[in-house]
């Protein structure tokens, strides 16, 4: 997955996380004594992706001690030209990686059982997890339905393919399955209050923290039916959405237990800050300077308020070091909203001299202008010029 936002050197910088998230989460799963892995859904974010990726993917997915359960979803659905029917994803596959490729029911061994839901287009004309459980009939398995796609609680609408919410609740509450493991929304999410229906969220964040909340992470679910004498621990991830599980002969009632696990790295962040003054400044590098693990972190800036052109300059100054610290730093478009005033007491500041002062005291009047674009103009040329002649810092000398 690419984003847009990130630099070059930084974009490699986090497809190697996105990389070692899916490692760590075959050692979390040795760890746990995990006995499966389920990925629910866009496993691969494009159809279109390079033989090194599904190579490299597979290659990680294969070291996993434990066998990997992988469900088609939106973006790489099981249709003429998806990624599983690729003779590189073909040839490449190791024995412990299976395709969720038919819609129902798989034995994992005697007593557990999951429940598939695979994304064989774009556009299902059906809601794919409702169909499977209307087949489903009372069972002393421990069921795991496998799913993918929006849930009418955060997605309503007229899509056919829509979750919905109320037919997963009634499934679980009559005991007709144990868990339901859902991909597709990023950010790690329980649907309802039984403990029994979770997205995961990616396992390395894909948005802002505004957005997305939870993602990074790996779910560890630990489910006992005492009725089948068995019980049985799967850890989730729905993002790319994994979901992986244990089991062990024990009596014991009907339980889940669900354990979050980070094996996410990055940390995109979003910062509003007033800023009027060297005070404010000072605050905002504080919260800057406070920012964990830099070369993995992304900030989106909104910085509101009004500064004269000695304190512009020092804010920008400011945004050139962070930029360099972080991963990533850049202006958050819609809530930034900084003004710049010129007086004649900044351009003196300068020192400037003949038409150069000239100049500096014309460019302060029309900064003034009723003119949006003029001002706009005035005030980016005066800026420029702060930062070329240099002004008097606060204690005197020049900067």
């Amino acid at each position: 997955m690419t984003r847009h936002f990130l630099p070059g050197d930084a974009q490699a910088t986090y497809d190697a996380a996105r990389e070692g998230a899916v490692v760590e989460i075959g050692g979390l799963a040795a760890s746990t004594g995990a006995e499966f892995v389920v990925v629910c859904g866009d496993v691969f974010d494009d159809p279109c992706v390079s033989s090194r990726i599904i190579r490299r993917t597979l290659d990680a997915l294969g070291a996993y001690p434990v066998p990997v359960y992988l469900l088609p979803g939106n973006h790489d659905p099981l249709d003429a030209t998806s990624v599983y029917r690729s003779a590189t994803f073909r040839n490449a596959c190791p024995e412990n990686v299976h395709v969720l490729d038919r819609a129902g029911a798989v034995r994992v061994r005697d007593g557990v059982t999951l429940v598939a839901a695979p994304w064989t287009s774009k556009r299902p004309e059906s809601d794919l997890i409702a169909d499977q459980l209307a087949r489903l009939a009372p069972s002393d398995d421990l069921r795991i339905v496998v799913g993918h796609g929006g849930v009418d609680t955060f997605s309503p609408g007229s899509d056919p393919a829509i979750v919905t919410a109320s037919r997963l609740r009634e499934a679980v509450d009559a005991g007709l399955v144990d868990y339901i493991a859902l991909g597709d929304r990023h950010s790690a999410t329980e649907i309802g209050d039984s403990q029994r229906i979770w997205y995961s969220g990616a396992p390395e964040v894909t948005d802002f923290d505004h957005v997305e909340t939870g993602s990074g992470k790996v779910l560890q679910v630990t489910l006992r039916r005492g009725a089948a004498g068995s019980s049985a621990g799967a850890a989730d991830r729905a993002g790319a959405r994994v979901h992986a599980a244990g089991v062990a002969a024990e009596a014991a009632p009907r339980s889940v237990d669900v354990v979050p696990h980070r094996v996410g790295r990055w940390t995109f962040t979003t910062i509003r800050h007033d800023v009027t003054g060297p005070a404010d400044l000072e605050s905002l590098r504080a919260r800057l300077a406070a920012l964990p693990d830099k070369p993995r972190t992304v900030v989106k800036l909104a910085a509101v308020g009004t500064l004269g052109l000695a304190d512009e300059k020092a804010f920008q100054e400011l945004i050139e070091e962070y930029s360099d610290h972080c991963a990533a730093l850049w202006f958050w478009e819609r809530h930034h909203d900084l003004r710049v005033v010129a007086d004649t007491s900044d351009v003196a500041a300068l020192g400037l001299q003949g038409y150069a002062a000239q100049a500096a005291d014309e460019l302060v009047e029309r900064a003034g202008s009723d003119d949006p674009e003029d001002a706009a103009a005035a005030h980016s040329a005066l800026s420029l010029l702060f930062r070329l002649t240099g002004a008097s810092d606060p204690a005197g000398g020049r900067s």
